[in-house]
C-alpha cells in the first residue's frame, strides 16, 4: 500500500476567487488540500516545493476540448485519450470533459465507452470528468467543421440509447430549435446532464422556451450560433443575444485570441462577468503539433483541417476548425486582450466551469478538503508544475 504523500508548496502567490495572497503556503495531504496559508495543519514529513516567483492556483477545468498532440477523444482508444489528458495537463488542466464531434450514434456511444474506460484507468494527466457530446443534433447552416452527413434531429429512440450512458455523459450541445428538441432536452436535464445550446439558428424566443425546458448554457459564444435575425420589416434577437442578456444562462468563449476579436471578448465579459463566462480551448488533435494537415474527429473519417502558423482552419480557410491552445493560454488572452485581472481569469478557468458542472464542492478553488488539483505558473503564463489529486503529473 502506497504511503500517503504530504506536500508543502512554499512562497508562491495563492490565487483565490477573491484575491492574490503573496508568499503563502499551500498544504497537500494525500489527494486533498489540507491547508491554505496559516500554520502547519498537522504533523507530517512534508515534501517542500519552492514556489517563489510563481502563482499557485486551482487546476484548470476545460469543459470543451477534443484533442491534442495528434490524438482525439473520437479515436476511441484509452491510449489516445491518455495522450490528450497528458498533453493538456502540461498546460495546467487538471479536469476536462472528453469532447466528441458529430458522428453516427453507434460511433458516439463507442467513444463514450472508451472515454469511460480511460477515466477508470486513471489518466496520466488531467482527470476525465465525463463526455461532452457536441453533436449530432445541429442546425445544418451552423455545422461549422463537423461532418454534415451525420447531422440529425433528436428522436425518442436515440434519446433512450444516450440515457443508458447518463452516468458518463456530462454535457450535450444541441440546436434547441430542431424538431423533437423539447422532449430531448427535458429528458437530459432530468438526468442531470448539462444541456447547452450551440451550432444553432435559434431565435431569441426559441431560446427563452429552451431555457424553460432545461437548457442552461451556450457553446462557444458567437461561433456557430445565430445573432440578429431579420424577418422584414422586423428584427429579432438570436442565441447570441439570449446568451448575453440572461444571467441564468452561462456561456463560454474560445479564448485563443483568434476565434473572437478583442471587442467581442470584452463585451462577453462585460455582460456575463466571472460567474457567467467560462474559458475553454476547443482544442483539436492539432494542438501541440507542428503546422500540417489533420482531421477533426475520427482518424478514419474526420473532417479535414489544416494548421498554419498555429491556427486551425478548414482547408479553404473560410472558417476556423477548433483551436491549438492549452488552458494556460486562455489566461494570457483574458488578462492581456480581454483586460481581466488574473483573479478573474483564473476564476473563469476554474470555479466557474466547476459550478456549471455542479462539481464546485470538490474542485475549482483552493479550499481545505477539496481535491488537490493545483497548477503553478509564472508571470509569462508558463506552467511549472501540475498536480492532480495531489500527484505531480507535470513538472517543467
Amino acid at each position: 500500500m502506497a504511503t500517503e504523500s504530504h506536500i508543502r508548496i512554499d512562497g508562491g502567490t495563492l490565487v483565490t476567487p477573491t484575491e492574490l495572497t503573496p508568499e503563502a503556503t499551500l498544504w497537500i495531504s494525500g489527494d486533498r488540500i489540507a491547508g491554505v496559508g496559516g500554520p502547519e495543519p498537522h504533523a507530517a514529513e512534508w515534501q517542500v516545493v519552492d514556489a517563489a516567483d510563481a502563482y499557485v492556483a486551482p487546476g484548470f477545468i476545460d469543459v470543451h476540448v477534443h484533442g491534442g498532440k495528434g490524438s482525439d477523444f473520437m479515436d476511441a482508444t484509452v491510449a489516445d485519450a491518455h495522450v490528450v489528458t497528458k498533453y493538456h495537463a502540461e498546460g495546467g488542466t487538471t479536469s476536462l470533459l472528453a469532447t466528441l464531434g458529430t458522428d453516427s450514434l453507434d460511433n458516439l456511444l463507442s467513444m463514450v465507452r472508451a472515454s469511460a474506460d480511460a477515466r477508470a484507468a486513471a489518466a496520466p494527466g488531467a482527470k476525465i470528468l465525463g463526455s461532452h457530446v457536441e453533436g449530432r443534433y445541429f442546425a445544418m447552416a451552423k455545422k461549422g467543421c463537423h461532418l454534415d452527413r451525420y447531422i440529425s434531429d433528436p428522436n425518442p429512440e436515440e434519446t433512450e440509447q444516450l440515457l443508458e450512458y447518463a452516468d458518463e455523459i456530462a454535457w450535450i450541445t444541441l440546436a434547441p430549435e430542431l424538431p423533437g428538441a423539447e422532449a430531448f432536452v427535458r429528458a437530459l436535464a432530468d438526468r442531470g446532464i448539462v444541456v447547452s445550446a450551440g451550432h444553432s439558428d435559434a431565435t431569441y424566443s426559441e431560446m427563452v422556451d429552451a431555457m424553460d425546458w432545461g437548457v442552461q448554457h451556450s457553446t462557444h459564444l458567437y461561433n456557430a450560433m445565430s445573432s440578429t435575425v431579420r424577418t422584414p420589416p422586423s428584427k429579432h434577437g438570436g442565441l447570441v443575444e439570449a446568451s448575453l442578456l440572461h444571467d441564468e444562462l452561462t456561456t463560454e468563449i474560445i479564448a485563443d485570441g483568434v476565434h473572437l476579436p478583442p471587442e467581442l471578448m470584452k463585451l462577453s465579459f462585460k455582460c456575463k462577468g466571472v460567474d457567467g463566462l467560462a474559458l475553454v480551448t476547443d482544442a483539436s488533435r492539432g494542438a501541440g503539433m507542428p503546422d500540417g494537415d489533420f482531421v477533426f474527429g475520427r482518424k478514419e473519417e474526420g473532417a479535414p483541417l489544416v494548421v498554419r502558423n498555429g491556427i486551425a482552419t478548414i482547408p479553404d480557410g473560410s472558417g476556423y476548425a477548433s483551436s491549438t491552445i492549452q488552458m494556460i493560454d486562455t489566461l494570457d488572452v483574458a488578462c492581456n486582450i480581454m483586460g481581466t485581472t488574473l483573479v478573474e481569469a483564473v476564476t473563469m478557468a476554474t470555479l466557474t466551469p466547476a459550478r456549471i458542472l455542479g462539481a464546485d464542492k470538490a474542485i475549482g478553488s483552493l479550499e481545505v478538503g477539496k481535491q488537490a488539483d493545483v497548477v503553478l505558473f509564472d508571470e509569462t503564463f508558463t506552467v511549472r508544475r501540475t498536480y492532480v489529486d495531489g500527484r505531480e503529473v507535470y513538472v517543467a
